[in-house]
């Protein structure tokens, strides 16, 4: 069975769900970085953005954004090799397990990976290199 980008899978109380505006109305790729834009909406993180947490299901007009979790599944940067238990780091909106230091975009997160990459999907069945991650404090 194939897994669904930006939804904990060990729940509890670790999980921490919220509920945005993604920016211009269109929904946000599912398990990618998200930041928060002045007027509140969110948007795909990019270089300089403040991470509050991944994409998950689009809903009608809002998204919910998983703030904290665990085993959360994420889009994976292009060349990403996950490991468990290593850090994680957010390229572009994509997770990475390493430091580039020849990327200005590259954030380290407060997470870790807890499986290697797999293949996970969005709410509409498109296919995803992707991992899961821990983040029971937020990243």
């Amino acid at each position: 069975m194939s897994k669904r980008l930006g939804t904990p899978y060990k729940r509890g109380n670790s999980d921490v769900i919220d509920n945005f505006a993604p920016n211009g109305g269109t929904a946000v790729a599912e398990g990618v970085a998200v930041a928060q834009t002045t007027d509140g909406t969110i948007k795909q993180a990019a270089a300089g953005d403040v991470i509050i947490g991944v994409s998950g299901l689009p809903e009608i007009k809002r998204q919910s954004v998983v703030r904290s979790g665990l085993e959360v599944y994420v889009q994976l940067a292009a060349g990403a090799t996950p490991a468990i238990g290593k850090p994680v780091y957010v390229v572009g909106g994509k997770f990475t397990q390493a430091a580039k230091t020849d990327q200005t975009d590259n954030t380290a997160v407060n997470a870790v990976f807890c499986t290697g990459k797999v293949k996970a999907k969005d709410s509409n069945g498109t296919e995803y290199d992707a991992a899961a991650i821990d983040f029971a404090g937020g990243l």
